[in-house]
């Protein structure tokens, strides 16, 4: 009898790992299909939301999202007219915008600064690293020479909602 019960419980727990994989498939399949298909995925108005909270930041560029366990992970780069490092104040404006105007929960969040150049090589980086550490409770990983990922952005900014 217990090597049955023993066996079922395998089976189900098998199922289920089999069944999340699945599903973390199929949510990949749709977003390259999107991709493929020339929709593109919709980042809400994070463009023009930061600039608006943080004026420094003259633009937010190369847009991205990767599966991250159960959620997304996001990153940006952000353009700024100073190669003066950030502010934990302006950061933190920053993160907020994102997190208000994203049409997702994300789990995590990297953003690199650069300055704003003409020709892209001559963008220089803008360090974050400082002032993320400042941002707690949120986890900072250094991405980059100056950039960072956030995590518990939930713990810091409440609980995520869609945008209206």
């Amino acid at each position: 009898m217990a090597e049955l019960r023993r066996r079922g419980l395998l089976a189900t727990a098998g199922l289920v790992v089999v069944a999340g994989a699945l599903s973390g498939c199929a949510g990949l399949r749709t977003e390259f299909d999107e991709k493929r298909n020339g929709g593109g995925i919709g980042f809400g108005d994070v463009a023009s939301a930061v600039p608006a909270a943080v004026p420094r930041v003259t633009a937010v560029t190369d847009p991205g999202r990767s599966r991250n366990g159960f959620s997304y992970a996001v990153d940006f780069t952000l353009v700024t007219d100073s190669v003066d490092p950030f502010t934990a104040a302006q950061l933190d404006d920053v993160v907020r915008a994102i997190w208000a105007t994203i049409p997702w929960e994300v789990n995590a969040l990297s953003l690199v600064a650069v300055t704003d150049a003409a020709d892209p090589a001559a963008a220089v980086g803008v360090d974050l690293r400082a002032a993320a550490a400042e941002l707690t409770p949120l986890g900072v990983t250094h991405a980059g020479q100056n950039g960072v990922t956030l995590t518990g952005l939930g713990v810091r900014y409440g609980d995520w909602t869609r945008p209206a």
